[in-house]
């Protein structure tokens, strides 16, 4: 749900984009000595197609290094926040807010290379709120209680913060951290989404 708001004086920050395209930054010196090399190659070569084609590896090396980087300082501003109403997700002047009380569990999903905060809802979401709807996943429960469909948060680097925070700030929804297989991650429902705020917006 959209939120005019914005989160308590005493909630818990922690900088979502910044933390990811800090962890981008790795990918960093891999795309300028990519992007050096074949720039070399092209200008200083001998020639011939060999050259030509080490010249172009090189340079799609460093286009798909910089993909990321790219992406991680455009969202360099995303934030998110806990406090007693619930969980907020701030994207530049847009904000997002999940209640806890419209909540029926929190926890944190990982594998030995990914971790997600999953938050629960009691009732029927809407799937395709503008800042929410590439967080929602349709999957099966972890218990019975809890529903198929849930908010589903990819985290850039360490848990910790986000497991704190959960634990300070929502206790009693508070169902732990739970190994998931490989494949349990998903992806949001693009297509879907996409015919039904078109189906909306012709209605309007």
């Amino acid at each position: 749900m959209i939120s005019g708001g914005a989160p308590a004086a005493d909630a818990t920050i922690v900088r979502h984009g910044l933390r990811r395209f800090l962890w981008m930054l790795l990918f960093a010196p891999v795309t300028l000595v990519s992007g050096g090399l074949g720039v070399n190659e092209l200008m200083y070569g001998r020639g011939g197609s060999f050259t030509r084609w080490t010249a172009m590896a090189f340079l799609l090396m460093a286009l798909l290094f910089a993909i990321p980087v790219v992406s991680g300082w455009r969202a360099r501003r995303w934030v998110t926040a806990f406090d007693a109403t619930g969980f907020w997700w701030i994207r530049g002047k847009e904000t997002a807010l999940i209640r806890w009380d419209s909540l029926a569990g929190v926890g944190i999903y990982y594998t030995h290379q990914t971790f997600t905060v999953e938050l629960c809802p009691r009732d029927e979401i809407d799937r395709d709120d503008p800042l929410l709807w590439q967080f929602v996943r349709d999957t099966e429960p972890l218990r019975p209680g809890l529903p198929r469909v849930r908010y589903r948060i990819r985290l850039p680097h360490s848990f910790k913060p986000y497991e704190k925070a959960l634990r300070q700030w929502a206790p009693e929804l508070w169902f732990g951290l739970v190994a998931q297989p490989l494949s349990y991650m998903g992806r949001p429902d693009v297509a879907g989404h996409r015919e039904r705020t078109a189906a909306r917006r012709g209605e309007g």
